[in-house]
């Protein structure tokens, strides 16, 4: 069987406490898309907004941009800041806006960016609550025993994940202190909305996790490259009406 170079990550929501984090590993030859789908899976993000990576580098912008492929661009002054950001293409013309993104994120394999050099990259979900994932690289693997077939795999982790639309941290903050009342109109009004009047934010099932991952980045894989929406069983799956 052949080697399989493992990146092992840290990933942490930014601004949330008591700290909600998972250490995970993927094979180092997945697109930048492909990590993306796998944290929104581990976080329960459940691909009804739009995301990017963002990363600050230590070397000059405009050769990396070069040495990655955007060789016949002109590249502003004001945009040789230290910091790539990498996005998704328009739905509708499959075009990329370049003045916000240096490269189109289905395009990007995660090992180009992601170094030893360069070990940190943030991770943002939906602009208007504008989640951000801290992403950390620990350490790179080298396994003769282990199919790519195992990844990815969650090893640790803390915290139930977000809830969609909630308004951010802020608004997951007033969420768990409302459930851990378990009275009062704030906890009713929830308990309504998310039809739920017992929510763990602070537990981590890394078993049923590691099932998940097996399935779900698939389905948000063929939903924003594909344009293919999941089915009524795999939103069941998304969901956990399980």
């Amino acid at each position: 069987m052949a080697s399989c170079s493992i990146y092992q990550l840290n990933a942490e929501v930014k601004g949330y406490k008591p700290r909600m984090w998972r250490r995970f590993q993927v094979s180092e030859d997945i697109t930048l898309a492909r990590l993306a789908y796998i944290i929104m899976t581990l976080f329960e993000m459940r691909a009804n907004h739009l995301f990017d990576f963002e990363i600050r580098i230590n070397l000059n912008k405009s050769k990396l941009i070069k040495e990655l492929g955007r060789k016949n661009i002109e590249i502003p002054r004001k945009s040789l800041l230290k910091i790539i950001k990498i996005g998704l293409p328009d739905s509708q013309t499959n075009e990329l806006d370049e003045s916000i993104y240096d490269f189109n994120i289905f395009e990007v394999k995660m090992k180009q960016l992601i170094t030893p050099d360069m070990p940190k990259i943030k991770f943002r979900y939906d602009f208007g609550d504008n989640w951000e994932i801290n992403v950390k690289l620990e350490k790179i693997i080298i396994d003769e025993v282990l199919s790519k077939k195992g990844l990815p795999r969650v090893l640790k982790g803390k915290g139930y994940g977000i809830i969609e639309d909630c308004g951010g941290v802020d608004g997951l903050k007033s969420i768990a202190e409302a459930y851990s009342e378990k009275s009062g109109e704030e906890y009713e009004n929830y308990c309504e909305w998310l039809l739920d009047d017992d929510i763990d934010l602070v537990s981590f099932d890394i078993e049923d996790m590691n099932n998940r991952l097996k399935k779900i980045p698939r389905i948000y894989e063929k939903l924003y490259e594909d344009g293919i929406y999941p089915t009524e069983k795999e939103i069941e799956l998304i969901e956990r009406n399980y």
